[in-house]
């Protein structure tokens, strides 16, 4: 089966239904509220914490010593 298109138009009868079809689903499983992800009332969340102060301090240290590596052996 093959779809005939006209040389002054871009889409065929069939893609325009199929698009207008879409939309119309599209538009019925949308939700208008904002249902959020989740993420605060999943399970795998359930005995962990948030991360301290402290992370900041430790990887700000990490970036340092890195930095310092490479300009050490860049100097080399």
């Amino acid at each position: 089966m093959g779809i005939l298109v006209q040389k002054d138009e871009d889409t065929s009868e069939l893609q325009r239904r199929i698009s207008g079809d879409l939309r119309r689903k599209d538009r019925e499983n949308s939700h208008d509220e904002d249902d959020g992800d989740y993420v605060e009332n999943s399970s795998f969340v359930e005995g962990t914490r948030k991360s301290s102060k402290s992370v900041l301090f430790w990887g700000t240290l990490v970036v340092l010593a890195g930095l310092s590596l490479v300009v050490i052996f860049a100097l080399k």
